[in-house]
């Protein structure tokens, strides 16, 4: 499980969207196509039951799947069932519950290895960001469509400074696009500091361990946490790894 620092109905509207979304993110069936696709939303999900737990469970299935990775002993097709269930946390919060399931065409059910949840976390950050920029991008207009009066429009300003102000931002030089782009990839890219480190299925000290990372291993930030990262291996593994034990590239 998973709290998300945003209000439940915003985690659902994320995560339906995500249902929605025709990707298995966190598993794949050929080298080459390192995206699975051909998911779909569905009303239940028959190898979970029904849920009965607290929380309201959404369903994402991929039938007629070729051997995904990170499922434990797959070697057949199959489907693939995703279930969400979104919580409560508080006023300001929400609980995220994600398990993944391979079932073969024998009826034989493997589980899940962690990197198909720990990827479909990393979507619904992803949604959860975009429909909060969407929000807040559309507050200023709700605030006009509610009665509210818009405020005194300013004069112009003819001055010097409204030239100033008028003229065209200058190109960037290759020097200067450089270093910004330097300075993004130090947000985004990260090491491994030392020999060992856990890649975790959850944002937990107790989540089970994906695997260990030699030390000086390259990650890419796919989701920032107050104490976790998100991060996809140059071999495109998913999981959490504690900031910690990582350290920016030099």
């Amino acid at each position: 499980m998973m709290r998300i620092e945003a209000p439940a109905a915003e985690v659902s509207e994320a995560v339906r969207e995500v249902t929605q979304d025709q990707i298995v993110h966190g598993t794949y069936s050929f080298e080459k196509e390192r995206i699975l696709y051909g998911a779909h939303s569905a009303s239940e999900a028959r190898v979970f039951g029904v849920w009965k737990g607290p929380g309201i469970a959404y369903y994402k299935v991929a039938e007629k799947i070729l051997s995904p990775r990170y499922f434990k002993d797959t070697a057949d097709i199959g489907t693939i069932s995703v279930r969400y269930v979104v919580q409560d946390a508080d006023a300001s919060a929400a609980i995220v519950r994600i398990d993944a399931v391979f079932v073969d065409a024998r009826n034989v059910h493997h589980a899940s290895e962690g990197n198909v949840e720990s990827g479909e976390y990393a979507a619904i950050q992803e949604h959860l960001r975009k429909i909060q920029a969407r929000r807040q991008k559309a507050e200023p207009g709700a605030a006009t469509a509610g009665g509210a009066q818009p405020a005194p429009q300013a004069q112009p300003d003819t001055g010097p400074r409204a030239v100033a102000a008028s003229t065209p931002p200058q190109p960037m030089t290759v020097p200067e696009m450089q270093k910004r782009v330097d300075a993004l990839r130090q947000q985004v890219e990260l090491r491994v500091r030392e020999q060992g480190a856990q890649l975790k299925s959850a944002p937990f000290h107790s989540a089970a361990t994906l695997e260990s990372l030699p030390a000086q291993t390259d990650v890419l930030v796919v989701v920032l946490s107050a104490y976790w990262y998100g991060v996809e291996t140059g071999d495109g593994h998913h999981g959490w790894i504690h900031h910690s034990q990582l350290e920016p590239l030099p």
